[in-house]
């Protein structure tokens, strides 16, 4: 396959551009990827230690903050991650990344890709480990806040034919989160939906789910509107990073648990990988004109390279040309 592309916003995130720069010492020459990263040049090649040939600088000055509210100005702004989606948009680069606002840049891919004919609003597909060892693809993580039925219904089709095409999930099965099992639980969007998605043949529909059985693996694919999805996302995050802290601090309390430690070590790194977001490095946002890819504020160097090869992954599936066969529009 041709090399892949990849346009990096190098000024979006909490540790920027340590983490974006850093990222690129993860690729080996074999993965065959170009990467363009978009930011101050003087402050990108200060981190550099030695020269890459599958990355280029492309420099810019103007970039979004983190706290920064999306305005009509600041989409006229030729920012890192405007840049970064314009690449995509001229065909460049075969998907674009940020860590950064995520308003912001579901804002920028919105105005300059545009939606997919006949998809209405786009949505945040992350990936959650569940207990039997595998992913659940969990929508919307943040992109829709105020969702209608509809919304979520052409989520759960874009959330099926994801896991379908890039994790080889046959037959998915797809469920909607909601505050009970019952067909008549929740409130008129859940209702609406679930009515909309039972109707549909071409998902596996096995009713509502609860909260507590979001990492169970009882469904592949779950759906919730952009404002709950994203609190479950980060509440779990922090969850994970609690239970880590306190089992450290009750181990580290006598010597039988120090010995003890020792002895599953090798069990606890494996938890720690499984939990840990930076082994699946963001989302993708499903349902604008390109492969677009979102990383978590926060995220290391090795959490963007795991998002660098989520986007690899997507682009060799060849997921959004899938996506466009769909007549939409008929929904």
């Amino acid at each position: 396959m041709s090399t892949i592309k990849v346009a990096i916003d190098a000024m979006g995130g909490d540790n920027v551009p340590l983490s974006p720069v850093k990222s690129c010492y993860f690729i080996k020459k074999e993965d065959n990827l170009k990467v363009f990263l978009i930011g101050n040049k003087e402050k990108i090649n200060k981190i550099f230690k030695e020269k890459l040939d599958f990355v280029e600088i492309v420099d810019c000055d103007d970039y979004v903050s983190m706290d920064e509210k999306v305005s009509t100005s600041l989409l006229k702004r030729n920012t890192s991650m405007k840049v970064a989606i314009n690449l995509l948009k001229e065909k460049k680069v075969d998907f674009s990344l940020s860590a950064g606002n995520t308003s912001a840049f579901v804002s920028y891919a919105i105005s300059e890709l545009g939606m997919i004919e006949g998809i209405e609003r786009p949505s945040i597909a992350v990936l959650f480990p569940n207990i039997t060892g595998g992913i659940t693809v969990f929508m919307d993580a943040g992109a829709n806040i105020s969702p209608k039925p509809v919304h979520l219904f052409q989520s759960a089709l874009l959330g099926s034919l994801y896991s379908k095409v890039v994790f080889n999930i046959d037959n998915p099965k797809v469920a909607l989160l909601n505050v009970g099992e019952e067909e008549t639980k929740g409130d008129e969007l859940r209702k609406q939906t679930y009515k909309l998605m039972k109707e549909e043949k071409n998902i596996n529909f096995i009713g509502n789910i609860e909260g507590h059985e979001i990492f169970s693996g009882k469904a592949d694919v779950i759906i919730t509107d952009g404002f709950t999805g994203n609190v479950v996302l980060k509440t779990s995050e922090g969850i994970t990073r609690s239970f880590r802290t306190i089992l450290m601090q009750e181990i580290r309390k006598n010597l039988i648990g120090k010995i003890g430690a020792f002895l599953i070590s090798k069990n606890l790194r494996n938890f720690s990988k499984k939990a840990d977001y930076s082994e699946y490095g963001g989302g993708i946002l499903l349902g604008v004109n390109g492969n677009v890819i979102i990383s978590h504020g926060r995220s290391s160097p090795r959490a963007i390279y795991s998002a660098i090869k989520l986007g690899e992954k997507i682009v060799k599936s060849k997921l959004i040309e899938k996506i466009k066969e769909i007549k939409w529009e008929l929904q």
